[in-house]
């Protein structure tokens, strides 16, 4: 009996090891994948106008979870790309203000501005999926990807986000966001 326990004893921290290990190495599909989806995501169609959204924040850390709700304006402008305006709140937390700047690059692909971030924001549509990529303007750093899918019935989008420094999850972000117009 004694054996069986040192062996177990061993090899559990082995096997935890190469459990992590291959989850790890997961790799999401591409966002091409998700082509045939419909209806069609456009991002610079779906936030023109009025949006609305609410959803909840969970850190890695164990922090509370913190609820968000946004308002968005969006607004085409004279070059095609789009600005969209949004007040965003946590909790009871006083609204913030970001500002994105979206261009269509070609047929699937995206860059933007946005107030938020670090650097270049960059995007890509394919079917029902716009998946974004971007560093975040913070004291910690780290960078925010996000993938929106846009729902079967045109007006709503899902957004399943994720903050990471250094290549770790931090937080997770999910949202629900709501075409006004």
């Amino acid at each position: 009996m004694r054996v069986r326990y040192l062996w177990w004893g061993a090899a559990l921290p082995v096997a935890l090891i190469l459990v992590v290990s291959v989850h790890g190495c997961q790799t999401p599909l591409p966002s091409s994948a998700f082509e045939s989806g419909r209806p069609e995501m456009r991002p610079e169609i779906f936030f023109a106008g009025a949006t609305s959204s609410s959803g909840v924040l969970e850190t890695t850390s164990g922090a509370p979870t913190r609820r968000l709700h946004a308002t968005g304006a969006g607004q085409a402008l004279p070059d095609g790309d789009l600005r969209l305006v949004q007040h965003i709140t946590f909790d009871q937390d006083a609204p913030t203000e970001r500002t994105w700047v979206l261009h269509r690059t070609d047929d699937h692909r995206y860059t933007a501005t946005l107030t938020d971030a670090s650097g270049p924001v960059t995007g890509e549509a394919y079917g029902d999926l716009f998946h974004l990529r971007y560093p975040m303007r913070s004291p910690m750093g780290g960078e925010m990807e996000q993938w929106l899918y846009l729902q079967p019935d045109g007006r709503t989008v899902v957004n399943e986000a994720t903050v990471s420094v250094l290549g770790i999850t931090v937080a997770h972000l999910s949202e629900r966001i709501t075409h006004e117009d």
